[in-house]
């Protein structure tokens, strides 16, 4: 008998670490597979942190969050999304998006509830749905409409024991920005088949080309079902900072925070009060991240397309690029292997999102960088596929 529970058995652990192992010791390898930006996080959000610990932020939080932070949250989501949250009752602050994830899909999936998935998805999805006893129905999207979900994608697809459908927009890996069209046909179906949604947001901010993020709740008939999960890590370049937050009605709220208790007991109380001068503080920070972002996707999406058996579409949001490298007839995870010892440069294998026959590829680089990479993936790619 094991002495490891069937539960933590049950998971696989990501492909990604795999490739991560195979590039340890080595020198000089350019890591494309990271998920966060490389920016530092503004200088007026550490000079907060300091000043909240100096003034003795260093004890448990409220267990629903600083209630200045909720109050704040709750605004900026009524005036950037239209969406209504009594901050004292509907906003719990969480330790990063993540936690928010794992509260949100343990409170409301029972073992056997089936929870509706749309490939390339986050990874960490499945493996939460699975320790909730639940049943991952993954729904492979397509390329041809640029990986938004479509009502026909839905078909046959819920059941009588669907309970809750994943919602990711801007997505992370294929950047996809849904659009009317796509959240009309997500929202019809979870209001015909009764399902709760979990709306993750993270990427909210980032997005380009005139894109519009909506937000799932704030479509008719959506905000009692749906629980919106963000974080303050990918907007204002705080992933080490591990404040996030939960948006959703009372009565899903009053629920979570018996888990919440469970896992973090309170975001870090300091790191909460970053959160605040992120909020109150100027703008520009953010905006000058995107601007960045953006000369970045344009280079590095015009390189990959030059590079023999890479295709790459521009993405609407996040800082990744979802390379489809079909045309090569190598599974995703041993090109990413290859990659690493060959070229030395580390991408993630579409394999990793439900998804063979992609290269997920984070821009979140400085471009001198990424041009440096992307000689190295060329002149590999050439030299063995091509017969250079």
């Amino acid at each position: 008998m094991s002495k490891l529970s069937e539960r933590v058995l049950s998971i696989e652990r990501s492909p990604l670490y795999a490739i991560m192992e195979l590039a340890k010791g080595m020198k000089d390898v350019i890591r494309l597979n990271i998920g966060e930006p490389d920016f530092k996080t503004p200088q007026h959000i550490i000079d907060a942190a300091k000043e909240a610990l100096d003034a003795g932020f260093t004890h448990y939080a409220p267990d629903r969050g600083d209630p200045e932070l909720r109050a704040l949250i709750a605004e900026q989501l009524k005036k950037e999304l239209n969406l209504s949250y009594d901050p004292e009752e509907e906003i719990l602050i969480t330790a990063g998006s993540q936690a928010g994830l794992f509260v949100a899909i343990m409170s409301l999936v029972n073992p056997g509830d089936e929870v509706i998935v749309f490939a390339p998805y986050y990874p960490p999805y499945i493996v939460d749905i699975k320790l909730a006893g639940g049943k991952p129905i993954v729904i492979n999207l397509s390329e041809q409409t640029d990986f938004h979900p479509t009502l026909e994608a839905l078909e046959n697809k819920v059941t009588n024991k669907t309970k809750l459908m994943i919602v990711h927009s801007p997505n992370n890996p294929t950047g996809a920005v849904y659009d009317e069209k796509s959240l009309k046909a997500l929202t019809d179906v979870a209001i015909s088949r009764d399902l709760v949604v979990v709306s993750d947001e993270a990427y909210w901010k980032i997005i380009y080309d005139g894109a519009k993020h909506r937000s799932i709740a704030s479509m008719p008939g959506m905000w009692e079902r749906t629980i919106v999960v963000n974080s303050f890590s990918k907007t204002y370049a705080m992933t080490g900072w591990r404040v996030g937050f939960l948006a959703a009605n009372k009565d899903f709220i009053i629920q979570m925070l018996k888990l919440h208790h469970s896992i973090n007991i309170c975001a870090n109380a300091a790191a909460q009060r970053a959160a605040v001068r992120a909020l109150t503080a100027s703008q520009e920070c953010v905006q000058e991240f995107l601007e960045e972002y953006d000369r970045r996707r344009r280079f590095v999406v015009d390189a990959l397309n030059k590079i023999p058996g890479f295709k790459c579409k521009m993405p609407e949001g996040t800082f990744y690029v979802f390379v489809n490298i079909q045309e090569l007839g190598l599974p995703s995870l041993e090109l990413a292997r290859q990659l690493v010892t060959e070229a030395k440069v580390i991408t993630v294998p579409g394999s990793g999102f439900g998804s063979e026959g992609y290269l997920r590829i984070s821009f979140s680089r400085p471009i001198d960088t990424l041009r440096e990479a992307v000689e190295r993936i060329h002149t590999f790619v050439e030299k063995t596929f091509k017969g250079g």
